[in-house]
């Protein structure tokens, strides 16, 4: 009983830590988001520098609580047929994983719980890419008191779903990434040429595929779940009669993908786009028929450290100009035909706990800790730290 209870003990400091941890966080590096828009309002590309900067902050602020609270590894399978070999290494001195993903990239996920976005954004941070992630959300999320704004400067695409609100505001944000990966945007001091009554920014080079190799070719890496929502037992049951009545397969492990969106930001960002990768997420202590999102759930994971132990992503690759992205039938056969191979996929996974498919299908399996570097790590616990002390020495000199 009493090691029961200094467990319990533990675990409700290390909660209470962590949601200070987070809150201080986040208010540093919102803070930091408005001194910047303040101070560089003029010079657009140190004020991007130091917005990236910040969104590298936020995904190190909630690896670090993860760290603290509910620390997993992370398993990761490449294809062979499209993933060069050594893409992934572990890091010898952190035990951590490093990667060379391609610069401007999409990546597209099936949908298992609410933190997937997260993993991926860490595998982005292990390549060097974690200031350049871009992820569509819910517009409700734009307007959360302090982290709505902060999302906002990291210039996330926040979707209606409502395809005529959207079409435009995606057409518009997908623009500026394309542009400015190209040297050709507003970081390079270049504008669009007219807007439409709509608010659709028409620019005087669309579809051109020119560089400007004087200038920055800013990175990105775009996350897209085509499924739209979680895996659960309502939205599979949705997903089964929607396939049923429109003629479309029922997968045993996934939700239909939506393809509209996916296909839209492939045309936008075909002329600077290097890869499409493809991630199948599956998670240790998730069985078939059962469902990621009720057992690891947003409250269980931050708050009572109730993580998976393993994170298995398997990786492969498409070049985006061999995707049938100008013609909506063929767009949809090949969607289809990926997600069946995924539902396989994690079929096998089921089985046998694992993505590796043995030589000749799977290029190499490399296993780390989802973790960061430790001055990383020591930035961000810095200010919690300080509050600490200076608490622990008002309470000292208080009741000594």
């Amino acid at each position: 009983m009493a090691v029961t209870a200094a467990q319990r003990v533990v675990k409700l400091a290390l909660t209470v830590a962590s949601i200070i941890i987070f809150i201080q966080g986040s208010f540093t590096i919102v803070m930091h988001q408005l001194i910047t828009n303040l101070v560089f309002s003029s010079d657009p590309i140190r004020r991007q520098k130091h917005l990236d900067y910040s969104k590298k902050q936020f995904i190190l602020l909630l690896v670090t609580i993860l760290t603290i609270v509910a620390p997993s590894k992370v398993r990761i399978s490449t294809d062979n047929r499209t993933i060069p070999r050594n893409l992934v290494a572990t890091d010898l001195q952190t035990g951590g994983l490093l990667t060379s993903l391609k610069r401007k990239s999409v990546l597209i996920s099936n949908h298992q719980i609410y933190t997937d976005w997260v993993f991926l954004w860490w595998l982005a941070y292990t390549g060097g890419l974690a200031g350049n992630v871009f992820i569509m959300l819910k517009q409700s999320l734009a307007n959360i008191p302090i982290m709505g704004y902060g999302m906002r400067n990291y210039k996330f695409i926040f979707m209606n779903r409502k395809w005529s609100k959207d079409k435009i505001n995606l057409a518009n944000r997908l623009s500026d990434m394309d542009h400015n990966a190209r040297g050709m945007g507003e970081l390079a001091g270049k504008h669009y040429a007219t807007k439409t009554e709509d608010g659709l920014e028409i620019w005087k080079d669309k579809g051109s595929s020119d560089v400007d190799m004087r200038q920055i070719s800013w990175p990105y890496s775009l996350i897209i779940f085509p499924e739209g929502t979680n895996l659960s037992e309502n939205t599979r049951n949705k997903s089964a009669v929607f396939a049923s009545k429109s003629n479309l397969p029922n997968f045993r492990n996934l939700v239909l993908p939506r393809m509209t969106g996916l296909r839209f930001a492939l045309q936008e960002l075909r002329n600077s786009c290097e890869v499409v990768y493809d991630a199948t997420i599956g998670y240790s202590g998730v069985k078939q028929h059962e469902y990621g999102q009720d057992i690891y759930r947003l409250d269980e994971i931050f708050l009572k450290g109730q993580s998976p132990e393993l994170v298995d992503i398997h990786l492969r690759a498409f070049d985006v100009h061999e995707i049938p992205i100008d013609d909506e039938n063929e767009f949809s056969e090949w969607l289809l035909k990926v997600w069946k191979e995924k539902d396989e996929l994690l079929d096998f996974y089921y089985k046998t706990g694992s993505f590796d498919c043995g030589e000749g299908v799977t290029n190499q399996v490399v296993t780390g800790v989802c973790k960061i570097k430790r001055s990383e790590m020591a930035q961000i616990l810095a200010l919690p730290c300080l509050t600490a002390l200076t608490l622990g020495l008002v309470l000292w000199k208080k009741y000594a």
